[in-house]
């Protein structure tokens, strides 16, 4: 289940948080081991984070928070009847955390999911990891992540287009690429990619679009689900939304200021 909730889209956030939202698993009333939960969550102020239902099924339910802190993340899995499993995420390092049948905690560390342990431990010249993130972020300065596949069409030909946008828009830009594309995938994209706009008139990417996402926290943040993606920065945050797909200049401009303005 792990696998498949690390996967998925986490929920559109906004930035106000209440009890229920911050604590969503008070819902479950006949959970194993409550006390001792609540005392892990409340040692480590999981009341001022933010979750949200990843997914559910009839037997389970799985919340992840978002972080305040880069490389940082949290899930909570919960049956009926049982007491709750929390996987925590530090950059690439997984810990399981599960109770026994007197409630108390076993700690357990252990290797990320196959699929996703060949792509974060798979070394290259073009890794841009979660220290690249916080470099970036921690500038203060206000920014766009451009998270593109060759795969998705519309990402690879609307890359050079949102990197003018950015700039003309005051941001600083960053494009960061699915790690699970060769290198021959990706040059293959922005040659194609090159030819076509020159055509059209729309300008080309610059070549810093090599970087190969390694930073957990942008996938935590839902990638692998769509491309394009866009995350917006300012003062140190990353905002809890994202724009998903190609956007109209306007558009575009209105989105990343209207998050660029809540992060304060």
């Amino acid at each position: 289940m792990f696998i498949q909730s690390l996967i998925l889209l986490l929920s559109t956030a906004t930035s106000t948080v209440s009890a229920s939202e911050s604590m969503p698993w008070r819902t479950f009333t006949d959970m194993k081991c409550q006390k001792e939960f609540q005392q892990m969550a409340a040692e480590k102020f999981w009341d001022k984070e933010m979750f949200r239902e990843q997914v559910s099924s009839y037997n389970e339910t799985v919340y992840r928070n978002l972080s305040h802190t880069i490389g940082e993340w949290v899930e909570v899995h919960l049956k009926p009847k049982a007491s709750a499993e929390v996987i925590l995420i530090k950059d690439t390092t997984l810990t399981r955390v599960t109770f026994n049948s007197s409630c108390d905690a076993q700690v357990k560390n252990e290797n990320l999911p196959w699929d996703l342990d060949k792509i974060f431990n798979k070394k290259t010249a073009e890794d841009w990891t979660n220290d690249d993130l916080r470099n970036l972020v921690s500038s203060g300065k206000r920014g766009m992540i451009y998270y593109w596949s060759p795969k998705f069409t519309y990402s690879v030909y609307d890359l050079p287009r949102v990197e003018k946008l950015a700039r003309k828009f005051g941001y600083e830009f960053t494009s960061v690429v699915d790690p699970r594309a060769s290198k021959e995938e990706v040059e293959g994209a922005l040659e194609v990619m090159k030819k076509y706009n020159r055509s059209k008139v729309r300008g080309v990417a610059s070549n810093k679009s090599f970087n190969r996402n390694l930073a957990m926290d942008i996938h935590m943040r839902g990638g692998f689900n769509h491309f394009p993606v866009v995350y917006v920065y300012n003062n140190k945050m990353i905002h809890p939304r994202w724009i998903t797909g190609v956007m109209k200049d306007n558009g575009l401009r209105t989105m990343a200021n209207e998050m660029a303005g809540e992060l304060k």
